[in-house]
């Protein structure tokens, strides 16, 4: 293993499009969804650890979920859990794990990952980021890995690859687009130019540090006077303190779109970011009418193009409805039907604000 290099698992999301299996109390990062026998973020830490030491490997993720974290990752040294005291995006929580390992390894490369994110083949995965390694090692810059479209998308954002490769695998990147209409999505689909952006990133630590100062200012002078001169600068007091003066921005926004050394790489790993029912329906095994469900103890009679996602003791009678989304999270039972699937992120806060909160 790669003693320079550096894992930081990004774990603070909130996964609201996925409720009520996923709560604020334990947000999809930290659940079984897939039925697999392990949440994501311990799927996640597994293909890290296989390229980086435990002790090598951080995870950013809210304080409020410190305890569910050391549930899952027991390995993980209670020092290398970062703890946001409150979510500012990815560009804040990116400075913040930058400056920490540039305090034990001032020329450390790292790499980016978030916590919640599917991937079908962990051997190419692993080989595509340790190549990932290998170039910055060598070239330095911003690397980020693509994923070859397999459809036209709406939910995912896009990059744009320059036609002049830099080698066979890697190639600057043109532009980046945040998640067209589907008459663009087929005109990037189409046009073989456009990669999935997987927000998986690779650099050398002193290069990110250099990209803030440059780019957004603010929260680099932040880290550099307010962290980096602490007496203690990973106290929560003092994380609260800079996380407080921080914009919520994103590293794509703030950075990776204005940068002119970003390159990016085509993973060929199979990915999907399981962002909204809709994607586990996409990624799971499905009876001959299109249905899905995560247990063996769902029957489906007279029924097409319905996700179910119960407690796996659970039995369930599926009859004569098309295109439902069931999903029950101990005393909770949303019924919904897929083409309102965006409206579920709602659903936590109309039970709250009718007095029926979780």
């Amino acid at each position: 293993m790669n003693k320079n290099s550096y894992c930081v698992i990004m774990a603070g999301g909130l996964g609201k499009r996925f409720w009520p299996v996923s709560t604020k109390a334990c947000p999809k990062q930290f659940c079984d969804i897939l039925n697999v026998g392990k949440s994501f973020l311990r799927q996640t830490f597994e293909r890290a650890n296989q390229i980086f030491d435990t002790q090598n490997i951080f995870i950013v993720t809210g304080v409020a979920y410190e305890d569910l974290t050391k549930e899952q990752i027991p390995e993980i040294p209670t020092e290398n859990i970062l703890k946001e005291p409150f979510g500012k995006n990815t560009a804040p929580c990116i400075a913040y794990a930058a400056y920490r390992i540039a305090r034990i390894n001032p020329n450390a490369n790292m790499v980016v990952v978030p916590s919640d994110h599917f991937i079908s083949n962990d051997l190419v995965y692993i080989d595509n980021i340790q190549k990932g390694l290998s170039f910055i090692e060598q070239f330095g810059g911003l690397l980020t890995i693509g994923i070859k479209p397999t459809r036209p998308e709406t939910g995912y954002g896009y990059i744009q690859i320059k036609k002049n490769k830099f080698s066979e695998f890697i190639s600057k990147v043109k532009t980046f687009t945040e998640k067209p209409d589907v008459e663009l999505a087929k005109v990037f689909l189409e046009s073989g130019d456009f990669l999935w952006n997987a927000g998986i990133f690779v650099w050398k630590v002193k290069d990110i540090i250099g990209e803030f100062k440059t780019y957004l200012e603010d929260i680099y002078l932040l880290f550099e006077q307010e962290y980096k001169n602490a007496e203690n600068p990973d106290s929560q007091e003092n994380i609260s303190h800079i996380y407080s003066q921080c914009r919520n921005i994103s590293i794509d926004f703030g950075i990776m779109e204005k940068s002119s050394k970003v390159y990016v790489m085509k993973g060929e790993f199979g990915w999907s970011d399981v962002g909204t029912w809709h994607s586990f329906h996409e990624i799971s095994p499905k009876d001959e009418n299109d249905n899905v469900s995560n247990s063996e103890h769902v029957l489906f009679t007279d029924s097409k193009g319905c996700i179910v996602n119960v407690p796996r003791d659970k039995k369930v009678i599926i009859e004569g409805i098309e295109n439902i989304i069931i999903a029950e999270n101990k005393d909770v039972l949303m019924i919904c039907h897929r083409e309102h699937e965006d409206n579920i992120r709602h659903f936590d806060d109309m039970l709250k604000h009718t007095k029926k909160e979780l």
